[in-house]
């Protein structure tokens, strides 16, 4: 008789009940779940992992720097401490960290400063506690912490994450002088310097984004880079703001509730939102059917998701503040794009501030030609988040779907054409794909206002190639009557016995000259 595999467990007689074996439920901690899955922030292999821990380290030093309003300088070095681990330490001349919050800044995954409504490189609060988590288990080794805030001399911190309990772990704390204020940060990781190129990519686009910052790299004591500043203004600071009620879903109300519940609905509603006021709090709560004089925490649970409900469909409100955000601007954009790509003409377009579900936006643009862009009929993109250059996943974003879509070949370009589009995204909530942040899901208000811009870029780099095209049309019509002329002038002094020909290039600009006047 045959025998199958899967019928090996022991027979149970039909008449005797069992009971299923009940299962383990138990919680994790957020270091434990990106500890399982840190794929997901840009982890998942040894030579993406270097990369994504300076692109970490490189955004907080650059944060920590606006924060203090000082022009960053922002020094990256990446040593190879043998074949399979790297060492990287990334230096900034920020204000530096208070001691009391460095242990939980490195040793704890989601705590930061990134979480209140204003534009911010960060997002998910993991940055370079994602960096350390990875560096710990992949080499054993503590993130290496060296900052000098103001009013002292310098600390020195060796700390560790306890994984399951998602808390700092201090190995060491040594006063140590630093030169000046500021961070130094240094992470050992199990990795390699196979994305060396993207790495220096990463640091020249970011010198794009940042336009006010200077950035050095210097890979295994060989100075890599040395690049920026292209403008020495720096950024309007974005202001934290009071959240649109059109971004008010249930959670956000039950968090504002909880903290207020026994002030009135007309009261809680202008102090916890913005472009909400006491005209227009008062139409919102006929459109709602709501008492204006209700406490708030005696709303029920359906209660609540109708006013959540009507606050984002109601029409009435104004738009969300835009000082939250801070885009490139034309000034940094344009002359960045001139000195790291040498562009030889530069367009620049910005949309008006706009919205999705309540979240400010603003995007904005430059189309460059050059000879160090690709020869293409589709331009060659370049992607930032809130100044934050996007290097990966780019056939899932959205912005290149949407520069895809534009006809260029009605813009006068074609296959022979050498040109790019940076697009820069900035909003107080980038609508990432995943935890990685390297592309841009797709919200169709923010793909509208993107062709929208496309397009604007797309008229901008259509009379530029019109004036490109004339020229090269008056350049040949200058040499070929330049050449004709001096031929009639050579055979007119040889009829006239004149050893010389007179000079035609006088009377050929004045031909051209008069041609431009009329």
């Amino acid at each position: 008789m045959s025998t199958n595999k899967l019928s090996r467990r022991p027979l149970v007689a039909m008449s005797e009940p069992t009971s299923p074996s009940t299962p383990d439920f138990m919680s994790i901690s957020p270091a434990e779940f990106f500890y399982r899955n840190r794929q997901m922030a840009g982890f998942g292999n040894p030579s993406v992992a270097v990369f994504s821990a300076v692109r970490e380290m490189v955004e907080n030093a650059l944060d920590a720097c606006e924060d203090a309003r000082r022009a960053p300088v922002v020094r990256v070095d990446v040593h190879s401490l043998s074949h399979d681990r790297i060492e990287v330490t990334v230096a900034d001349n920020g204000a530096g960290i208070p001691y009391e919050h460095v242990p939980e800044a490195f040793g704890r995954v989601l705590y930061g400063s990134k979480f209140a409504t204003r534009q911010r490189r960060g997002t998910f609060g993991l940055g370079v506690s994602m960096a350390v988590l990875y560096g710990q288990i992949t080499t054993d080794s503590p993130v290496i912490v060296h900052t000098r805030p103001p009013a002292s001399t310098g600390r020195r911190y060796e700390i560790l994450i306890d994984i399951e309990k998602n808390r700092p772990v201090v190995e060491s704390v040594t006063d140590m002088l630093r030169p000046q204020e500021g961070t130094t940060v240094t992470v050992r990781l199990k990795g390699d310097l196979r994305n060396r190129d993207r790495i220096v990519q990463y640091l020249r686009l970011t010198s794009v984004g940042s336009p006010h910052a200077r950035l050095g790299l210097t890979i295994d004591g060989s100075e890599v880079l040395d690049i920026g500043p292209a403008t020495r203004v720096l950024p309007t600071p974005p202001v934290v703001t009071r959240p649109h009620p059109r971004a008010a879903d249930l959670e956000l109300l039950r968090r504002l509730v909880s903290t207020r519940p026994t002030t009135r609905l007309r009261d809680f509603l202008v102090s916890s939102f913005q472009q909400v006021g006491r005209q227009s709090v008062s139409r919102f709560v006929q459109f709602a059917s709501l008492s204006p004089s209700r406490p708030v925490g005696t709303l029920s649970r359906d209660e609540l998701a109708h006013l959540s409900d009507a606050l984002q469909k109601y029409p009435g409100f104004g738009r969300p503040d835009a000082s939250s955000l801070s885009p490139i601007g034309q000034e940094g954009f344009v002359r960045a794009v001139e000195q790291v790509f040498s562009a030889s003409c530069v367009k620049y377009g910005a949309r008006r501030p706009a919205e999705w579900h309540g979240n400010p936006f603003i995007v904005e643009g430059v189309v460059a030609t050059g000879d160090s862009f690709p020869s293409s009929d589709v331009p060659q993109l370049y992607r930032f988040a809130n100044r934050v250059p996007l290097l990966y996943d780019a056939g899932d974003d959205a912005l290149q779907r949407t520069v895809k879509r534009i006809d260029w070949k009605r813009y006068g370009l074609g296959p022979d054409s050498r040109f790019a589009v940076f697009l820069h995204l900035c909003s107080t909530r980038i609508p990432y794909r995943a935890a990685g942040k390297q592309s841009v899901d797709t919200v169709p208000e923010i793909e509208a206002e993107t062709t929208r811009l496309l397009r604007s870029l797309g008229r901008a780099l259509s009379r530029v190639v019109e004036r490109q095209a004339r020229a090269r049309h008056e350049s040949r019509r200058r040499r070929s009557l330049l050449k004709h002329l001096r031929l009639i002038a050579k055979f007119s002094a040889s009829l006239a016995g004149i050893d010389e020909p007179p000079d035609v290039r006088p009377l050929v600009d004045g031909l051209f000259e008069a041609s431009d006047d009329d």
